[in-house]
């Protein structure tokens, strides 16, 4: 264990800063955030063979589904249900990716319904040694930037591949105004719809998470005021030691449960938009 590791953090700034900080290797362009990259693997991983055994048992005993496999039937059905209302096209993909973008998202959200110090504390720096470790990946701009542009590729792909290249051509060139003296402005603006995609996608994930796993963390300061000799006399410190403790635990409870909604939600948008920028994919009319 380093020994930064060992002292812990001496004021408010160091602590945020410990637990914003990636594992990571490399420098500049070059950098790896392992602690992302091991999360996402594992949960991934998790998902493919969770869903894979349900389904084989599923395969295998047609009868009236229960427990996780029941749940996982309904996660399908769901999924399936969204894709049929908003997708109107033949290709097979997109029903499976939208499960998988949905579970995906939502179980990287939720580790961030795990007590704050849990990943970062307790398991990475006491448990393994590590200075650094942010457990939440979809706070990593890295990991939400690289799902937007999987998705960003995907919908090129299928422009062209429905509307072949000259009508992928003519988007550009030829709409909103089909006339050749504005297919300039036509370029312009077709760039920035196709590129503002991705980036909306990436940042809004990746914005909603950030300042969720920043409110825990600003929350989890409530019990440590007394460890910090710039808050021992702000006015916090007047609740006490036992205070301080409930009031972090009533406040984070709250928003937990709170929280639940919104890492729902921001996998459901991503999903949603996914569906839904390939069904313009799909769209010929033009």
């Amino acid at each position: 264990m380093s020994a930064g590791a060992e002292k812990g953090p001496e004021s408010v700034t160091d602590y945020i800063v410990h637990h914003l900080t990636n594992w990571h290797v490399g420098e500049g362009f070059w950098t790896f955030n392992l602690d992302s990259l091991l999360v996402t693997t594992l949960l991934g991983t998790l998902f493919v063979v969770s869903f894979a055994l349900a389904s084989r048992k599923a395969a295998r005993n047609p009868g009236v589904p229960r427990g996780f496999q029941s749940f996982v039937e309904h996660v399908v059905n769901w999924t399936d249900s969204q894709v049929k209302d908003s997708f109107h096209g033949a290709t097979p993909i997109v029903a499976p990716l939208a499960l998988t973008i949905f579970a995906l998202i939502w179980l990287l959200n939720s580790i961030d319904l795990f007590p704050v110090d849990w990943w970062s504390t307790v398991v990475a720096e006491r448990g393994a040694g590590l200075e650094y470790f942010k457990a939440v990946p979809t706070t990593d701009l890295n990991i939400t930037f690289g799902m937007a542009l999987a998705v960003f590729l995907l919908v090129q792909y299928y422009s062209v591949k429905m509307k072949g290249i000259g009508g992928y051509a003519k988007e550009f060139f030829f709409h909103p105004f089909n006339t050749i003296w504005l297919s300039w402005f036509n370029f312009a603006l077709k760039v920035i719809e196709e590129l503002a995609r991705p980036v909306s996608l990436g940042l809004r994930l990746f914005g909603n998470m950030y300042a969720g796993e920043l409110i825990m963390i600003l929350i989890g300061l409530f019990a440590l005021t007394f460890g910090f000799p710039s808050l021992e006399h702000g006015w916090l410190s007047g609740l006490g030691t036992t205070g301080l403790w409930l009031l972090q635990f009533v406040l984070g409870l709250a928003w937990s449960v709170f929280h639940v909604l919104i890492i729902t939600l921001q996998a459901f948008i991503f999903m949603m938009l996914t569906i839904v920028y390939l069904s313009l994919a799909h769209e010929t009319h033009h």
